[in-house]
């Protein structure tokens, strides 16, 4: 739980997301995503499975305990791969991240604070002889495994409360890039009705 004081106000665009998700049985999940994550499933802990409802679309997600780290999966509605996330907490990321999003918060809002941290793994997309290549799922979940991140972009999802400084406040989803830099902000509309998230 972190609070912080300043005066100013951000001028980024700002999305919306709306979140619900909706716990289901394993038999509903895809099998081409549960064949990507056998590896996982093998040795996953409380392994649960969900549907995340967004505006107009929906996605799967994939929830366990693998490593003694808490792993999110997301997938398409097809069961390709989306994205890979663990769960931390702030004093677990990067001293240098730590700074960047305590400086950006707290020069951005009269109070705030960070409720949910992710570090999220993409898979790299790189251009060779002038065509972009990116990694398919298979070697993007064996990347993760290994902790190959020489070949996974690294990324910090952060939902927080935030209070400006005309006193209203809100929620809302922050994605930023691996040095720090806020890339994206989305304001919550609904949270999920589950609230379970391990």
């Amino acid at each position: 739980m972190l609070f912080a004081f300043a005066s100013n106000s951000y001028a980024q665009e700002i999305g919306e997301k709306y979140e619900k998700e909706e716990k289901i049985k394993q038999e509903e999940f895809p099998k081409t995503a549960l064949e990507l994550i056998k590896p996982i499933l093998k040795k996953g802990k409380r392994n649960r499975y969900y549907k995340d409802f967004d505006k107009n679309t929906y996605f799967f997600e994939f929830k366990t305990i693998y490593k003694d780290e808490k792993i999110s999966i997301k997938f398409y509605k097809d069961g390709s791969l989306l994205d890979i996330e663990i769960l931390k907490e702030i004093g677990e990321l990067p001293k240098e991240i730590q700074n960047h999003l305590q400086q950006y918060f707290q020069s951005k809002y009269k109070k705030y604070k960070l409720n949910r941290i992710q570090i999220q793994y993409n898979r790299e997309e790189e251009y060779e002889d002038g065509e972009l290549e990116i990694d398919d799922d298979e070697e993007y979940i064996e990347e993760f495994l290994e902790m190959d991140l020489e070949d996974l972009i690294i990324k910090y999802e952060i939902e927080a409360e935030v209070v400006e400084a005309n006193n209203e406040r809100g929620f809302f989803e922050f994605l930023f890039n691996s040095e720090g830099k806020v890339e994206q902000i989305n304001k919550i509309i609904k949270q999920a009705d589950d609230n379970v998230l391990y």
